[in-house]
């Protein structure tokens, strides 16, 4: 048994409110009298207890909802409903359409997720799933519900005057899909009457030929009735916010966009979609600018569609669990191998020079991690850092995400080695790869990082890379070379801003934990400020000239990555 109460506030006497449960029954005792009892299980004689308690004035909606166990909002609806509509109103009604035939939007949501997520399309599988969920739908809405949808699609044969049940998507080699603009004529001369062929697809190997200029038109019966609507809207003409992304879809075959992904990452569906179908979604999530992923829930989804190839682009909650789920296979880094891998082959990227920097990435979640330096902001933050590689022409095509506790120089080593890997898979020869210049500045300043680079470690002594940096502690020693032992100079050519003549004098120095080191020392500007240049390759390897020209010219990778946070949200 179980009593609780509580002295009432003044209102014509003092009274007292008791409420006990026993022996299956609840009892309510007003000054020491029985009020009111009902079963437990009886919600409706509580809701109308609280209601014409609160009526009388003795208690208030917070006592009521503490007495009773009942949530204060819901004390307050039980009231308003009372006062306005009777003691009909706390009955509790079947929500949702109330004619048998009628298909709400939950019951359809789980027909669609059966038929999509399942692959199961017999209506009486469909009918016996839903059983188990206890929803009773019919045969016949659940076959207006595919038909809606283009899931499915019936035909009449007239051999057998059958209905026939067919998928909407064909297992077939190339993904392609070529639609027909054709009339009906050519329909019936391609398809005669009483016979019905299945579309033949060809891949442009086996044909030879232009895919996008030689192709066989199909019928339009042999489209279901959402793809219909789909053409007959496509050939009439339609406005699409979203139409400018079909310019990249040669562009993603040429490059193996996501042949490269399923490569690595083999999911057949997700939540109704395809791999190939949530990747292309979020490309042109980051070509159309949506900053975040709640911004999403904002685009056209119909209109969407049609860059991904459906009727509907996924959810941002579908492109929420679906990062989590590719998180969760720990492919991260065979997915940027493969696609640098990519870069070389297609030569996207050059191979020769790479330029090496790392940038900070903050973070802003709840999830406790390492604090790093951030460099703009100059303050500790929680974050990560990437760690970026790009030809001569700023052209990223190999990068890591690591903790803030590690460091460019730890990262140099690692991504020389992963992009000679990569050089290696994509066809070079080991003279090519042995022939690579790194560049990177003073944050990868260290003697031991360039005994390492210098091959010292090594038996045989052979060199890993050249490379070029900027020498650290240079502020007096460069200022007493005299004037007139810059008497040479070279002209830097940048992709945007004019033309510079850099005056340069070589020279070699002494370097602790090293030895003594090339050295080019350079003047610029009309303030003639000077800075240092350390390399490991000789006048014959690499000129002084050219060494001027890449190390000036660094600062491109420096605006590559504004440019990356700008335009493409990387900090996010």
């Amino acid at each position: 048994m179980e009593q609780r109460e509580f002295d009432e506030p003044e209102h014509e006497g003092k009274g007292i409110l008791h409420v006990i449960n026993e022996d299956g029954k609840k009892y309510v005792f007003l000054n020491g009298r029985l009020y009111m009892s009902w079963l437990v299980e009886d919600n409706l004689s509580q809701r109308m207890a609280i209601s014409q308690l609160y009526g009388l004035g003795i208690v208030s909606q917070e006592e009521l909802a503490r007495i009773f166990k009942v949530n204060a909002k819901s004390v307050y609806n039980y009231i308003q409903t009372f006062k306005t509509e009777g003691a009909s109103s706390l009955v509790n009604h079947k929500r949702g359409p109330k004619g048998s035939r009628k298909v709400n939007p939950r019951v359809r949501s789980k027909i669609l997720c059966i038929a999509l997520k399942e692959g199961i399309l017999e209506y009486e599988s469909i009918q016996k799933r839903l059983e188990e969920w206890n929803e009773q739908v019919s045969i016949s809405s659940i076959r207006q519900v595919l038909l809606e949808n283009g899931l499915i699609h019936e035909r009449i044969s007239i051999l057998d005057a059958g209905l026939d049940q067919i998928e909407l998507f064909y297992k077939r080699d190339e993904d392609q899909l070529y639609f027909d603009f054709g009339s009906d004529a050519e329909s019936e001369e391609m398809f005669p009457e009483g016979e019905i062929k299945e579309a033949e697809y060809k891949t442009e190997k086996d044909r030879g030929v232009n895919i996008f200029s030689d192709f066989e038109p199909q019928a339009r019966r042999y489209y279901s009735q959402a793809q219909r609507i789909y053409l007959d809207r496509l050939h009439q003409g339609d406005y699409n916010a979203y139409a400018g992304g079909l310019l990249f879809a040669p562009l993603l075959e040429r490059y193996s966009f996501l042949q490269t992904i399923r490569h690595v990452i083999n999911i057949p569906t997700y939540e109704g979609f395809s791999l190939e179908e949530l990747c292309l979604t979020l490309l042109y999530f980051d070509v159309f600018g949506f900053r975040l992923m709640e911004d999403f829930k904002r685009v056209y989804r119909e209109e969407f569609g049609v860059l991904i190839g459906c009727l509907n682009s996924p959810s941002h909650f579908t492109l929420r669990r679906f990062l989590h789920k590719i998180r969760e296979l720990n492919k991260s880094e065979e997915l940027i191998e493969e696609s640098a891998l990519e870069y070389l082959k297609s030569r996207i990227a050059r191979w020769g020079v790479l330029y090496i920097d790392g940038h900070f990435l903050p973070y802003y979640g709840m999830y406790p991690i390492t604090k790093g330096w951030h460099g703009v902001r100059k303050i500790p933050m929680k974050g990560s850092y990437n760690f970026l590689g790009v030809d001569e022409d700023f052209i990223p095509w190999i990068f890591l995400i690591r903790s803030s506790s590690e460091d460019l120089l730890q990262k140099i080593p690692e991504i020389i080695e992963k992009a000679k890997g990569i050089g290696k898979k994509a066809g070079l020869s080991p003279e090519q790869i042995d022939d690579l210049i790194v560049i990177f500045d003073r944050e990868g300043y260290s003697a031991e990082l360039y005994r390492y680079l210098d091959g010292r470690d090594r038996e045989d002594g052979k060199r890993r890379v050249i490379f070029i940096s900027w020498a650290k502690y240079t502020g007096k020693w460069v200022y007493d070379i005299p004037e007139g032992r810059f008497d040479k100079s070279a002209i830097i050519n940048y992709v945007i801003q004019e033309s510079e003549e850099i005056k340069y004098f070589q020279t070699k120095r002494t370097m602790s934990k090293y030895g003594k080191i090339r050295t080019i020392v350079i003047q610029s500007g009309e303030d003639k400020k000077r800075a240092a240049i350390f390399t490991n390759g000789n006048d014959e390897e690499i000129g002084t000239e050219k060494m001027v020209q890449l190390i000036c010219r660094r600062w491109g990778e420096e605006n590559l990555i504004k440019e990356l946070l700008l335009k493409h949200v990387i900090a996010q």
